[in-house]
């Protein structure tokens, strides 16, 4: 890999934290492979709008005209996206022989904007239709075997670039919900920069304190040598793009804590990722105790004329409690338990544990 190539990757990567400098590292990256223009997106959740858009030497009117007169008649789509994520193609490869004889896009728009050849590649990610292409230069141009293997090289990176940008931007937005409203947080955020701790909202302080986990050298780690050893294998798979969730338990409390790991600015040195300036911490406690909203049970109890031993029965379910271990707290028979559970979801029309739980969280709304 040559250096500039290697100086391209990187400077994709510090596109993710200024969005602005995107266009301005395409723009180098079409210099680099001797291409004329270049288009790199990703569409949002719903895959019918532009989530992150970005083009180098390429008239602004062009995408406007195309998403609104041509999108909806382009037969390439459906080719591209059935196409290998990652894999570069040139347009031999997306074009038909009919829609190069009768469609508008190849005798009226690509002419008018001077779209030439085209290689790009399926950058779909986390389900959101991605595109990263670049055209030639002359109408007859082609595409060497080194440059598209360059290209090829940049694909992996640019993918993994927008993926993190768009982790980035929905962070940012959450961040800006929890900071201005105590009353929305329904989880622990940590974010660290630069190895120290940058943010931490209440409810991630309050996790901290428990000390089953804590900040350590610039990263989050367990009392539990065992739950360690979940966390160190988190971290190594961070610092490929991912945001992996893991499940670590403290067998002392009987509490479940999952928390999700993501790296959302990592830095491309020496033909390598490297660990990132940032790296964000989710925490939600799963204590069984703390799943039980009483106010809700109280209203499922008076909506669907629970007794006080079947309001008793569903919620020992809920809140993930043994029925045996119930009955021998209560100090009654287990099959007595389980006729009261039986009578219970009968008045609830339910048929199933995983329907109780269903019910349960539809009437949180209630509270």
């Amino acid at each position: 890999m040559s250096e500039q190539l290697e100086k391209l990757i990187a400077e994709l990567y510090e596109s993710v934290e200024t969005e602005r400098l995107f266009s301005e590292t395409l723009s180098k990256i079409v210099t680099y492979l001797g291409a004329a223009q270049s288009h790199l997106c990703l569409l949002g959740k719903d895959n019918s709008s532009i989530g992150l858009n970005f083009t180098a030497n390429m008239d602004p009117s062009f995408l406007d005209e195309y998403h609104q007169h041509y999108v909806n008649i382009d037969y390439r789509l459906k080719l591209i996206t059935k196409s290998p994520v990652g894999a570069v193609m040139t347009d031999d490869q997306f074009n038909t022989q009919e829609g190069l004889r009768s469609s508008p896009i190849h005798h009226d728009l690509f002419p008018r904007y001077d779209v030439n050849r085209i290689m790009g590649s399926n950058i779909t990610v986390d389900g959101r239709l991605g595109w990263f292409g670049v055209t030639s230069m002359r109408k007859d141009g082609t595409f060497s075997k080194e440059v598209m293997e360059d290209f090829s090289r940049l694909v992996v990176h640019a993918r993994k670039a927008l993926q993190l940008r768009q982790l980035r931007m929905e962070t940012g937005e959450r961040e800006l919900v929890h900071r201005s409203s105590n009353d929305a947080q329904t989880h622990g955020v940590i974010m660290l920069a630069n190895g120290e701790t940058e943010y931490v909202n209440q409810i991630a302080q309050d996790i901290l304190d428990l000390g089953f986990v804590r900040i350590q050298n610039g990263r989050l780690v367990c009392r539990n040598p065992r739950e360690q050893k979940k966390l160190d294998a988190v971290h190594r798979r961070v610092r490929n793009g991912e945001a992996p969730l893991v499940r670590l338990l403290d067998c002392k409390t009987n509490t479940t804590y999952a928390v999700q790991v993501f790296n959302p600015l990592p830095r491309f040195v020496d033909g390598r990722l490297e660990p990132a300036r940032w790296v964000t911490y989710k925490i939600v406690v799963l204590n069984p105790q703390d799943i039980l909203s009483p106010r809700t049970l109280d209203r499922i109890s008076q909506f669907f004329g629970l007794s006080g031993s079947e309001s008793a029965a569903i919620a020992a379910v809920i809140a993930l409690q043994p029925l045996s271990e119930y009955s021998r707290v209560k100090g009654v028979q287990q099959d007595t338990v389980r006729k009261q559970l039986k009578s219970a979801m009968t008045k609830m029309a339910v048929n199933s544990q995983k329907q109780l739980f269903q019910v349960y969280e539809r009437f949180k709304v209630f509270e």
